[in-house]
């Protein structure tokens, strides 16, 4: 086997689309980078003990004292979100917390533990991506021994630019709940929901309808058409968690302690007409009109 050039163990995910450290060669005719002699076989299930024992580590990385005001949309500022498929594991941070300081940590705690490993620092933009190895640090496309405080400063305004741009569609929702919500909240008294409004999105083919209910439990309605214009219950995505104030206190997920919820559910774009909204645990059905003027 001939030795590989430092370039070649160390690469930047522009470099190289591949498996990195498995030990063994994989069908399919993807690359695998093995970064020396004599790595241990990789196995699935080393991931998921990794996950477990470290995770919480990654999560005290950026200490309480130093968080931003909360933000309902934002991932926890070192998001452990990875594959299984090899000895790479995958972190979307905050790029706001990304510091020498903090990549000097990862390299030397974490892969200090773990040293057929490398993290990636994801970007929205892969060219701002940092992949940290056990004796390197890929900062994005720049070459192989970059000073790091010249490669942050180039790097992280265009990964915090472009994280924003990905978030944009989502915050504008979270800016349209929250004009409407004071509204919404005075409506809902004692009915079982409200229709928060409708949403017509700019970026997409889709129009989305906010229900806000009481309680934590999103599931317990469903939407439909009555009149078979398109079959089965609407599709829905996202939700998020309301005090009793009218204050968006989560996104993804509700905790118990939610006062209210809205979840978004999907008309196709083209249809008008009534919407059935039943109570799977009551059985009670409402109807409600889907008008043009009522999109935003």
């Amino acid at each position: 086997m001939t030795p590989l050039s430092e370039e070649q163990r160390f690469p930047s995910l522009e470099e190289f689309q591949g498996w990195y450290n498995l030990g063994y060669e994989r069908p399919g005719g993807i690359p695998v980078l093995n970064s020396q002699e004599g790595v241990p076989e990789f196995e699935h299930g080393e991931f998921f003990h990794l996950y477990v024992a470290e995770n919480p580590w990654f999560q005290k990385l950026v200490q309480q004292s130093q968080l931003k005001p909360f933000d309902p949309i934002a991932d926890p500022p070192m998001f452990v979100h990875s594959s299984a498929d090899d000895r790479t594991l995958e972190v979307y941070p905050d790029f706001d917390y990304v510091t020498e300081d903090l990549i000097r940590r990862i390299q030397r705690e974490f892969l200090g533990r773990h040293p057929f490993w490398r993290v990636v620092l994801v970007a929205y933009a892969p060219s701002c991506s940092i992949v940290i190895y056990p004796e390197v640090v890929r900062f994005g496309g720049l070459p192989l021994g970059v000073n790091p405080s010249d490669a942050l400063r180039e790097l992280l305004p265009r990964a915090i630019t472009a994280q924003e741009a990905m978030l944009r569609p989502t915050r504008a929702q979270v800016e349209f709940l929250r004009q409407r919500l004071p509204h919404a909240l005075d409506m809902i008294r004692n009915q079982p929901f409200v229709v928060v409004g409708v949403l017509q999105s700019k970026t997409e083919d889709d129009v989305r309808l906010f229900l806000m209910l009481r309680g934590a439990d999103d599931d317990c309605l469903e939407v439909h058409d009555p009149t078979d214009a398109f079959a089965g219950v609407l599709p829905s995505s996202g939700r998020f968690g309301i005090d009793e104030n009218g204050t968006i206190i989560s996104y993804i997920s509700i905790p118990d302690s939610a006062t209210f919820c809205i979840k978004i559910w999907h008309p196709p774009v083209d249809y008008r007409g009534p919407l059935t909204i039943t109570n799977r645990k009551t059985g009670e059905s409402y109807v409600y009109q889907l008008k043009s003027e009522d999109i935003t």
